[in-house]
């Protein structure tokens, strides 16, 4: 399997894992000194930064809030800087359902970009960094 193939497998892997709810799973994926930086929309100069397995795994675990999320990955560029490292930019559609209770549910729909530093280690490939750039976000009831 080439390289393209194996970080495009490993992209898939990550949403896979989050929308089962594999939080260790998850952060199998990064390095031991990984981290993810969150643009939200409201305060794209104010990123919260996630760094360290603890932090990561407390955010993966954060979809447990949810009833069901669906990870849907659109378009995505992969470039191989050299034999141990890479890049890769994902578009991804994500939908997020939670039970508010009394029979309604509520819909949150976020559209999303993912700029990636991968790393390569003993033929694996794994995000050293993980940057999510939350385009905007779509809120609805649902039934």
């Amino acid at each position: 399997m080439n390289d393209i193939k194996k970080i495009e497998d490993l992209i898939g892997d990550y949403a896979t894992f989050a929308d089962t709810r594999q939080a260790d799973s998850q952060l199998a994926l990064f390095t031991d000194d990984a981290k993810t930086v969150v643009y939200y929309p409201e305060n794209p100069n104010n990123p919260q930064i996630i760094e360290g397995s603890k932090a990561l795994l407390n955010g993966f675990s954060g979809l447990n809030q949810y009833e069901k999320t669906f990870h849907f990955i659109g378009q995505k560029k992969v470039t191989i800087k050299n034999d141990n490292e890479a890049n890769a930019y994902v578009y991804t559609i994500a939908h997020h359902v939670k039970n508010e209770g009394k029979g309604e549910k509520s819909l949150m729909v976020m559209y999303i970009r993912y700029e990636d530093t991968l790393i390569k280690r003993n033929n694996n490939w794994y995000f050293k960094e993980r940057d999510l750039h939350i385009d905007f976000i779509e809120n609805r009831t649902i039934e």
